[in-house]
This record gives structure tokens, sequence and C-alpha cells, in this order.
């Protein structure tokens, strides 16, 4: 689902796909409330690492502080 590159020892692909599902969805919405949420779930949230193939980290960190800055199409 998500774009980010794949690694040995990279964070569980799952946990990372379902945040983002989540963490869009409050995005696109037009409650202020839900907004804020995923921003500071951005600011708190941790992934396991996967035991062989998961998301890159620091794709994943890089994304999780642009949802934190509320700004997640910024590259």
């Amino acid at each position: 689902m998500s774009e980010f590159a794949t690694t040995f020892r990279g964070y569980d692909r799952t946990e990372v796909d379902a945040f983002v599902r989540t963490a869009t969805e409050a995005l696109a919405s037009a409650d202020p409330n839900r907004h804020a949420q995923a921003r500071a779930d951005a600011q708190a949230v941790t992934f396991h690492t996967a035991a062989w193939r998961g998301y890159d980290r620091k794709d994943v960190d890089h994304y999780l502080r642009r949802i934190a800055r509320g700004r997640p199409d910024d590259r």
C-alpha cells in the first residue's frame, strides 16, 4: 500500500500501512480534532522491526515528521 522502500530489518509493513491509512483519512477529513490527533499520533507511534523485509526506517520516519507538521505531501 505505502510507497516506502523496503530493506532488511525495516519497519513492519502491516503496521506502517495501517498507520498511513488512518492518518491519511484523518488529515483528509474536515475535522480539526482528527487532524490534531493524527499529528500527535505521528509523534508517538512506534513500529516493530520486521524479521526480514520491512519499510525503510528513514523513509517512514521522514513521513512521520511530515504528518506531525500536518503536511504529509511535502517531500
